[in-house]
């Protein structure tokens, strides 16, 4: 039994860090491509996501998504 759940949360656990650092590298790249966020906020938000990853590159693909509508 320990085999099993040790090698599931093992691979849940991988998948869940491929997940994360593919959002994160998403959003950092996407926030240096646009052109609508001048220099400073950029900054910021390269920070928010460093400092807190899965919520800030969900607020911010939120944010981004929002302000396009």
């Amino acid at each position: 039994m320990y085999l099993i759940t040790s090698a599931f949360g093992g691979t849940l656990g991988l998948i869940c860090l491929i997940l994360w650092l593919a959002l994160s590298l998403y959003s950092l790249i996407n926030i240096l491509r646009t052109h609508a966020i001048n220099g400073g906020s950029k900054v910021l938000w390269m920070l928010i996501i460093i400092v807190v990853p899965i919520v800030g590159s969900l607020t911010y693909l939120f944010w981004r998504s929002v302000k396009t509508l």
